[in-house]
């Protein structure tokens, strides 16, 4: 396996429009050079422009073993998130997420259409009319906390779906901080973190 911390702006995988400068391709070519064969395998993913930590199996047996660990909750994720406003000092938003009408990547709040998304989060400082928080997701829906901050009335700033605001940041104020897991092999704990990037850290500098 392989953990990498993947700037914002860089896709996990390729896709329209991102043929070559994504994370798997920087991967690839780094296992090139060392004479290494790669297939790009990454458990769990992160939107192009959140920052942070994403793990990736080096072969057959550890993916699966690691896709087992994902499937029963055993990979635990910690984000980094920069929300407008003075956030509440802990709390827990169960709101249920769907796909917006008439779009492929927009998600909405939805009791009637949702799947279950249950987000964690504890305020940790308050700073320039914002608040970070530490996140942590129970459920793993598509833009979970970006949707979920927003409902709750603090939206992340950059953000080009939920709040384009670009004042203070030109992505979603999101990073994937902490990551922890059970080595696949030697079941050895595992822990990682990556610090928050600069253009974060300068909106509460």
């Amino acid at each position: 396996m392989i953990v990498i911390d993947k700037p914002a702006g860089m896709p996990v995988h390729p896709s329209q429009g991102h043929y070559d400068d994504t994370a798997s391709n920087a991967l690839a070519y780094y296992f090139a050079q060392q004479g290494e064969p790669f297939v790009a395998r990454s458990v769990g993913r992160l939107d192009r422009d959140t920052s942070g930590l994403v793990l990736f199996a080096r072969h057959e047996l550890s993916a699966c073993i690691l896709a087992e660990q994902m499937r029963r909750r055993e990979i635990h994720r910690e984000y980094r998130a920069i929300c407008t406003g003075t956030l509440p000092e802990c709390g827990i938003i169960d709101a249920p997420i769907a796909r917006a009408h008439g779009s492929t990547i927009e998600r909405i709040i939805d009791s009637e259409r949702g799947d279950r998304a249950v987000t964690h989060y504890t305020r940790l400082t308050v700073k320039n009319g914002f608040s970070l928080a530490a996140v942590r997701l129970e459920t793993g829906r598509t833009h979970q906390i970006r949707v979920h901050m927003k409902h709750i009335g603090h939206p992340l700033p950059g953000d080009f779906l939920y709040n384009p605001d670009y004042s203070v940041i030109q992505r979603q104020a999101l990073h994937a901080y902490r990551l922890a897991f059970h080595h696949p092999i030697t079941r050895q704990q595992m822990e990682f973190t990556a610090p928050i990037p600069q253009d974060m850290i300068q909106i509460l500098a």
